[in-house]
């Protein structure tokens, strides 16, 4: 209510530009507050704490593939869904960083940078997750549907600005191509005439350059 409500209920994208930036620095100590709970309760293990993330962003997912072009359009939902096929790389990524001491840091990635892009991904995917998932409720949620679908445009950018950093950083290793997570057949043939198998596939031809 605090950070979500007003993103999701301000009145042009000047403004929402201007509320992203107020609630950030809240938005992150709730974050890292969360992330250092949830670790607490995994014994600290960054592998299950890993699972644990991917299985969200299934959740996600299906919720955006499901209700996402009806409410927000294709476009967004297509934006979000290439920002989460991005990130799911970015979460492994930042899981094996996680276990690495300070003096062994990947050469040239500036670790605040790269966690505040985090950051934001995680609170623009967020507010449109929240809107979407008050729609499937069958509630009307206190929010202008055009600012999930700008949010859903700015998580593509983040995830994709965290992508680079990592990759250019050392942290990304190169893996054969894969389709998007959690697929169905028909998910796939729909998702391939949109273009993100394509994208997915392209991430993991980038990672062999």
């Amino acid at each position: 209510m605090e950070i979500l409500d007003p993103l999701l209920g301000a009145g042009s994208v000047d403004q929402l530009a201007q509320v992203f930036e107020r609630v950030f620095p809240k938005f992150r100590d709730y974050y890292v507050s969360t992330i250092l709970i949830v670790l607490g309760w995994l014994q600290e293990d960054s592998q299950r704490f890993s699972a644990l993330t991917i299985r969200n962003f299934q959740r996600a997912e299906r919720l955006i593939r499901s209700h996402g072009p009806h409410w927000i359009g294709q476009d967004a939902s297509l934006n979000a869904l290439h920002g989460l096929a991005t990130m799911s790389r970015v979460a492994k990524a930042a899981t094996a960083f996680a276990g690495k001491q300070a003096d062994l840091a990947p050469n040239g990635l500036n670790a605040e940078i790269w966690a505040n892009t985090l950051v934001a991904y995680a609170m623009a995917f967020s507010a449109v997750v929240s809107c979407l998932a008050t729609l499937a409720d069958g509630r009307v949620p206190a929010a202008k549907l055009e600012n999930a679908a700008v949010l859903a445009q700015w998580s593509k950018s983040y995830a994709t600005k965290a992508y680079h950093l990592a990759k250019t950083a050392g942290l990304l290793k190169a893996q054969r191509p894969s389709a998007p997570v959690g697929c169905s057949d028909y998910e796939d043939l729909m998702l391939a005439e949109a273009g993100l198998d394509s994208y997915c596939e392209g991430l993991a031809q980038d990672d062999r350059i």
